[in-house]
């Protein structure tokens, strides 16, 4: 994996010129320091779960309708990124002004978790043209699905540490994963591109 993250910054600057992979380079950058944050002062956001899960969702929200506008990509999961970000954006707002007990906030923030991590599996298991980088990132999904429930079950202060855990994971695998599945195909196009050619001279 940090063999495929030097060849992304170092061997392929035209892929840099793009304006999604610039996006997934500026995302990974400050979704590292969030991950970072959100691991340092983990007993903090416990104290104040209700702000944190909704601030959470708008940034979620935000990313994935900002995606959809770079990537300038349609297709079913384009366009349910799209959706489940107007979603996560309305429902974050909504959250942060809401008057709702701890309890209700760790069930809201598990609920959110199996849905979120369905969509990834969904696109995992949508595209298995490029699987290695995302195996990973599906064992990720599986195991905050588990907690997820276990959470809806038990509503407490270890499992939302638990989850913290999870969730700092998250914020570094989910651009990550994609940056190198990006690589890794542009590396197979020129391979072959580069095999055609060849193929093309000895004929």
């Amino acid at each position: 994996m940090a063999k495929a993250i030097i060849f992304i910054f170092v061997y392929n600057k035209t892929m840099l010129q793009k304006p999604h992979i610039k996006y997934l380079v500026i995302k990974l950058i400050i979704f590292t320091i969030l991950a970072v944050l959100v691991f340092v002062f983990r007993d903090s956001h416990v104290e104040h779960l209700k702000p944190f899960i909704g601030a959470l969702m708008i940034l979620y929200g935000l990313d994935g309708i900002l995606f959809e506008i770079v990537c300038h990509k349609k297709g079913f999961l384009y366009q349910n990124k799209t959706y489940l970000g107007l979603i996560e954006l309305i429902f974050g707002i909504v959250l942060i002004s809401a008057s709702l007990i701890f309890e209700y906030v760790c069930i809201i923030w598990a609920t959110w978790s199996i849905i979120r991590e369905s969509f990834e599996i969904k696109e995992i298991v949508s595209d298995l043209k490029m699987i290695a980088p995302k195996i990973l990132s599906s064992i990720e999904s599986v195991i905050v699905i588990v907690f997820s429930v276990l959470l809806i079950i038990e509503p407490g202060e270890h499992h939302i540490l638990i989850h913290m855990g999870l969730l700092t994971a998250e914020l570094i695998l989910n651009p990550l994963v994609i940056l190198i599945d990006e690589f890794l195909l542009a590396r197979k196009i020129k391979k072959e591109a580069i095999k055609n050619q060849e193929d093309n001279k000895e004929n």
